[in-house]
Parts: C-alpha cells; sequence; structure tokens
C-alpha cells in the first residue's frame, strides 16, 4: 500500500524528483521469497546471506517448529513459516578471516571475493568432507538458545578446505532439519528449492544443497531477490499487473537448475541420519555446563 509522498523539501535535499510515493512492501525474507517465486506450499526458498533461512509459504497458518511463530508474507492471507541459522553464511567470512590469511590477499591481488577462490577449491573434496561433520550453531538459535557449533570427525586427511565444505555441508544440514520440521507441520512434503543470497551465485554450493536435499535447486536473474520481491509488490500496488502471480512470472524467471546426484545424496543422507541429527540431543548437556562457564557460575 501507498503510505505516503516524501516531501519536497526532503526531495530536494536529497538531490531527488518531488513527488515520489512511499509503499510498503513487506519484510526481507518475505520479499525474498515473494522475488523467487515460491509462494507455494510445495517449494522452499533458501536464503544464503549472513543469516541463512529455510522459508515455505502457506495460506494456512503452520507452526515452522513448536512455539515459533510463523511470519506473515509480502502477501495478504499468506504466511511463511521460516527457520533461521542465524550466523549463516557469515561463516565463510569467519573463516576467511582466521583461516585463510593467503588466500584473503591473494583475492586482493586479483580483485575478487576470497570465497570466490574457496569456492573453486570445493570441488576437489568430496560429498561429506571425508567424515567431517560441523553443527553450525556459531550464534543462538530461537529454538535452541544454549547450543553452540560443534565439528566432530577430524583425522590427519583433513584440510583447511575440509573444514571450509563442511561449514557448507552444515549450514545446509541445519537448513534440511529445519525444513523437514515445516513439512511435518504442515503435513504436505515440498517439492523443489529455490536459491537466492550471495552463496546462491556458486554453482558447487548450489549443487552441495541439491545433494543434501535430494530435490532440484534453482535460482532465479539475480541473487538478490528481497529487492526483486519489493519491485514486484510495489507493481501490484500501482496497477501495473493485476495480482502478486502475475507479477511474479512477468519479473522472476528460473535462470539455471540443479538436480541431485543421487550418489551424492545417499552419502549424504546417511552422515544427517546417522551423524547430525545426533549431535545435539548428545550435546546438550555439555552445551549447559559451557554456558555456566561463559557465566563464571561454577
Amino acid at each position: 500500500e501507498c503510505l505516503g509522498q516524501i516531501k519536497d523539501e526532503i526531495a530536494d535535499e536529497c538531490g531527488l524528483p518531488r513527488g515520489i510515493k512511499v509503499y510498503a512492501t513487506g519484510s526481507d525474507k518475505a520479499c525474498e521469497t515473494v522475488g523467487l517465486g515460491a509462494l507455494s506450499k510445495d517449494i522452499g526458498a533458501i536464503s544464503y546471506g549472513t543469516a541463512s533461512t529455510i522459508e515455505v509459504s502457506n495460506q494456512k497458518y503452520h507452526e515452522p517448529e513448536k512455539f515459533l511463530p510463523a511470519y506473515p508474507a509480502a502477501v495478504p492471507n499468506w504466511y511463511n513459516m521460516d527457520v533461521q541459522i542465524y550466523r549463516g553464511y557469515w561463516m565463510l567470512t569467519w573463516f576467511s578471516r582466521e583461516f585463510a590469511h593467503e588466500l584473503v590477499n591473494e583475492a586482493k591481488i586479483q580483485e575478487m571475493a576470497v570465497e570466490e577462490i574457496l569456492n573453486s577449491k570445493l570441488w576437489t573434496i568430496p560429498p561429506g568432507s571425508d567424515g567431517l561433520v560441523l553443527q553450525p550453531y556459531w550464534g543462538p538459535g530461537l529454538s535452541r538458545p544454549l547450543a553452540k557449533g560443534a565439528i566432530i570427525g577430524f583425522s590427519d586427511v583433513h584440510t583447511m578446505e575440509h573444514l571450509y565444505r563442511a561449514i557448507i555441508e552444515g549450514i545446509a544440514y541445519a537448513l534440511r532439519e529445519g525444513l523437514e520440521g515445516i513439512e511435518k507441520s504442515q503435513k504436505h512434503k515440498v517439492k523443489r528449492l529455490m536459491i537466492s543470497g550471495g552463496g546462491s551465485q556458486s554453482d558447487v554450493i548450489c549443487q552441495i544443497t541439491s545433494d543434501v536435499f535430494g530435490l532440484p535447486v534453482s535460482r532465479v536473474q539475480t541473487f538478490e531477490t528481497t529487492s526483486l520481491g519489493a519491485a514486484i509488490a510495489t507493481f501490484v500496488a500501482v496497477g501495473v499487473y493485476s495480482s502478486v502471480e502475475e507479477a511474479m512470472s512477468k519479473m522472476s524467471r528460473i535462470s539455471s537448475t540443479f538436480q541431485p546426484n543421487q550418489v551424492a545424496h545417499k552419502q549424504y543422507n546417511y552422515l544427517y541420519r546417522k551423524v547430525y541429527l545426533k549431535m545435539f540431543p548428545q550435546l546438550k548437556d555439555v552445551y549447559k555446563d559451557i554456558k555456566k562457564f561463559d557465566k563464571k557460575e561454577f
């Protein structure tokens, strides 16, 4: 909806044309989901940003996890079930800063992001990172506020590149766990995934995601789908398009799709079921003791 109009004196001060209207659209993740064209309970929308999320839209209200509410979508009468990994792809920046100093310098020389160099090395590490499994709770979660990050399975074969890939796989495991909670709540299986955010620019990250979930993963023409979703909502508001569905079909288009490699999916499924899902239940009492230590309660 139109909220109003920028005051003439403000427009003049900012160098903007007078008469610009201001529209309300939706929250960042809600717009991101619309920008992906993921307005369906059949589609999961993954955001690989600083905070990584998986979101499913539904016209019925369902909680993604017990006591965790769904959010209003950018579209009236829709809800977004959202599970967030608070630190998400911030962890790649953390990893680069703490463990990849030489590559950071190389990236500066080549005038590229260090993540691009690291992502190019992901192909050299097999699915499952030779048994290295990471739980990506470098920041507190809403449903597991005491949880900490954990990495298990280290051996003498592991390298810096193994750890980098294990971070990416660990985030995907956590989002898959979130999706399974959403599917249980809405009593409906998601059939495919749409992906956006900085991490979605990497082909290998998209392929890893497809292999972990065992689902097709698609990108659209831009990874900045929050801005695209806000534009879609605005074009509907001003009457360029008659509905959000029409606007999505005209303004958002799939640019590439990644199909799951069944051999890799079988490997990931094993680690996810046999290792990853057991980590938090086995470690939750340990996390409580760490919390007491942090608060000097011992």
